[in-house]
């Protein structure tokens, strides 16, 4: 079966419109100054955990869901940014990203990337890490020390480099 290009349609109820890009989240998960990283089927490369948003999920949540799907950690993601409003009866406060991007290597479509930092779920801390086979080679930790050597795009190995110096949980990051 050919692969079908797939992207966003918005709907509002009298029209429907494509968006023109796939929706797709990532999670940067950074533990004793190493970042986790997935080595992906399809690209060959070492990248973040992620995949595209489903119908109905946030973009914190897919990020999240893909998170345990690719490496079988329990996470949560974690806002770039204060919470400004709490929650009430009408909005709810969503994780912030730290970083958005437009891809195009390997999408027929060019991809908008939302990274986010997560965190394991509380009590998930000693789990250890099963990559998915079907859609990765393997999950591995990397220090900064490894990122030049890294098979991975430029970008990846910035935002790691990014998300292991700005980490929200300070005690996690990598030694400068």
């Amino acid at each position: 079966m050919a692969s079908v290009p797939r992207s966003i349609l918005i709907q509002d109820g009298r029209t429907s419109r494509d968006t023109g890009f796939v929706l797709i989240c990532s999670g940067y998960l950074v533990e004793r100054g190493r970042v986790l990283l997935v080595h992906h089927n399809r690209f060959d490369k070492w990248v973040p955990p992620g995949g595209h948003i489903e119908p109905g999920e946030s973009f914190a949540a897919t990020a999240v869901r893909e998170f345990k799907e690719e490496t079988g950690l329990l996470v949560e993601a974690v806002s770039s940014q204060p919470e400004i409003h709490p929650a009430d009866a009408n909005a709810t406060p969503e994780p912030v990203p730290f970083y958005v991007d437009i891809e195009r290597e390997g999408f027929a479509i060019p991809a908008l990337v939302q990274f986010f930092y997560v965190q394991r779920q509380p009590g998930a801390r000693e789990q250890s890490v099963r990559a998915q086979l079907e859609e990765v080679h393997g999950a591995a930790w990397f220090g900064p020390e490894d990122l030049d050597a890294l098979k991975t795009f430029d970008q990846v190995r910035s935002l790691a480099r990014f998300a292991l110096s700005n980490y929200p949980v300070a005690g996690e990051r990598a030694a400068s």
